[in-house]
């Protein structure tokens, strides 16, 4: 394995240069907002909310989930790549990514089951405007069917591909893809097929807003009605 130190906000750390930014970062215990990226899944790179300054890089933010720590370049004098997580440039490109990400989205978060442990909402409020700029109709999308498990509501979709990802990479199928482009780009099923997969619960937990929830459970309680008891799960091998 070989190292590089790298500072970070000013912190200098020595990790695998095989790591991503974003990973580093949370080794080093700061954490970076995110919506397509999962430990577990390929790169996409496209809700660009993991945004960082490499000093001396591009004249732009940079995705952190997207970059190697082996492709960052040194400072001029052979001092380690610095990456500022908190700069100007990265808040007022993370209010422009969350401004964009809301203008098609629904403001039912009141009646939406994933209220109250939405990704969205929370970044929003740590990294978004507060107010809304935007006085244009929002776009509508068609629900579809995905079976007994999986309800959708595919109009707060933010287009992740978390869900496209699992299924194709974890589950083993392809009947769930992104169409068009632009504003008129959908998650969709290819073939209006349910999902046939016993693996398709999953995309409900990872779905990171709620255009993807659980069917059975639909308006059954709020995540702050629930309290955590311990016991065994009798559908795992190791309990």
């Amino acid at each position: 394995m070989t190292t590089r130190k790298v500072s970070i906000d000013e912190s200098v750390h020595e990790f695998d240069e095989n790591l991503t930014i974003i990973q580093a970062c949370e080794i080093s215990g700061i954490q970076i907002p995110r919506f397509c990226y999962h430990e577990k899944l390929s790169i996409a790179g496209n809700c660009r909310m993991c945004l960082v300054e490499v000093v001396g890089g591009p004249p732009k933010p940079t995705a952190s989930c997207a970059m190697q720590l082996k492709d960052l370049r040194p400072g001029p004098n052979g001092e380690p790549p610095q990456v500022l997580t908190n700069s100007e440039m990265v808040k007022n490109a993370r209010k422009g990514v969350m401004e964009f990400l809301l203008i098609n989205h629904p403001l039912d978060c009141p009646i939406c089951d994933q209220g109250g442990e939405c990704d969205l909402q929370d970044q929003a409020m740590s990294f978004g405007l507060g107010t809304s700029r935007y006085t244009e109709d929002k776009r509508t999308v068609e629900d579809f069917d995905l079976g007994p498990l999986v309800e959708t509501h595919m109009t707060r979709c933010i287009s992740c591909t978390r869900c496209v990802r699992f299924t194709t990479e974890v589950a083993g199928i392809d009947q769930m893809g992104q169409t068009g482009r632009g504003e008129d780009s959908e998650i969709a099923t290819y073939i209006s097929h349910t999902l046939d997969s016993e693996l398709q619960g999953n995309i409900i937990d990872l779905c990171p807003v709620g255009a993807l929830t659980s069917k059975p459970y639909a308006f059954t309680a709020r995540p702050w009605e629930l309290q955590k008891t311990e016991t065994i799960d009798v559908m795992d091998g190791i309990g």
